[in-house]
């Protein structure tokens, strides 16, 4: 048991979230969700003040947490890695890498599944731009024995194990954590549109069935969906920094897509990289945007609010499509800022 882990334990005999475990230490939430994962670990301090408060030694604390001490421990941090040809973004329960061939002719996304460092490869799809082919594989969710929806022969790799050295060498942009509270998230009338659309969207979810796979997850800067309807070769690929403002979103740059669509004769099925892009370039335009309104700038796209209720607030997107973002979505992880 590591010293996070004894900490964790602790707090889950008292049966307190770690807001209200936080709230009696005089710290945040943050802060103890950063110690049950490792990831910091409290001063001398904060260990004696749990040890009065919980009536528990400070030595069953150490003691008991001594594995964080002694043995040489590499603790996991969600983030988002870069290099000139690839990005990983990593959460506890997924890895994410979309990558591109050094002439660019390929592109494509991988995405892991499992806990910290020990994930397996679930889905794939990769685009030959000089063959003008699309090809993907994903195993169906949780089937027994794994059922791969493929249209190639990418289904041999799937279960592959995932490397976490491969980040090693990248640049780490940002970092996040996962939100173990559990505590509800604020309704439209308590947080207002922007506060709500930022934490509505701070979270993935994930779902593989034989008709469909679909991979979502914004950690508040970054966006990137993974989508295959296999029927009728949809896929769509994508990682865009879409930023919030008064009335909705701001797309600020998409720098990876492979937009399949049957015979990719629409306009908006493209396909590129640029791994060079920062977001920091990104300034939301000042024009007005109209409730109900797409509104196409010369630095990006802005989805304008359509409606929206206590629990739903629905942007409009290009043409007929509509974004929806829902407080009481399902979410296989929800992520807070560090």
């Amino acid at each position: 048991m590591t010293l996070g882990q004894r900490i964790q334990q602790i707090r889950i005999e008292h049966g307190l979230s770690q807001e209200e475990f936080a709230e009696k230490l005089g710290t945040t939430r943050q802060t103890v969700s950063r110690w049950e994962l490792d990831q910091t670990f409290p001063e001398i301090a904060k260990i004696v003040l749990i040890s009065r408060i919980f009536s528990v030694s400070t030595d069953s604390i150490l003691k008991d947490g001594i594995r964080t001490f002694d043995v040489d421990v590499e603790h996991f941090t969600c983030g988002v890695y870069r290099s000139t040809n690839c990005e990983i973004v990593e959460t506890e329960k997924f890895s994410l890498v979309i990558y591109c061939s050094s002439d660019k002719n390929i592109l494509g996304a991988k995405l892991y599944r499992g806990y910290e460092n020990k994930k397996h490869l679930v889905a794939i799809c990769e685009r030959d731009l000089v063959s003008e082919k699309t090809e993907y594989a994903y195993f169906v969710e949780d089937s027994d024995p794994h059922t791969a929806i493929c249209n190639s022969e990418l289904a041999s790799g799937l279960g592959a194990a995932y490397d976490p050295n491969l980040k090693k060498s990248m640049r780490r942009l940002e970092s996040f954590v996962v939100d173990h509270s559990g505590t509800p998230l604020p309704t439209v009338k308590e947080a207002g549109i922007p506060k709500c659309l930022t934490l509505w969207r701070m979270a993935d979810s994930y779902h593989a069935t034989h008709d469909d796979f679909n991979f979502f997850l914004c950690t508040g800067k970054t966006e990137y969906i993974f989508s295959i309807k296999a029927e009728n070769t949809n896929i769509y690929c994508g990682a865009s920094y879409n930023i919030v403002f008064d009335l909705g979103l701001f797309s600020g740059g998409q720098f990876f897509r492979i937009r399949n669509y049957k015979d990719n004769s629409e306009k908006w099925c493209r396909f590129h990289c640029d791994f060079s892009y920062e977001s920091r370039d990104i300034k939301i335009p000042t024009e007005q945007c109209e409730l109900g309104k797409c509104l196409m700038t010369t630095k990006g796209l802005m989805w304008c609010v359509k409606r929206y209720t206590d629990d739903e607030i629905v942007l409009q997107g290009c043409g007929d499509d509509e974004y929806t973002y829902r407080r009481t979505d399902k979410r296989t992880e929800q992520f807070s800022t560090i």
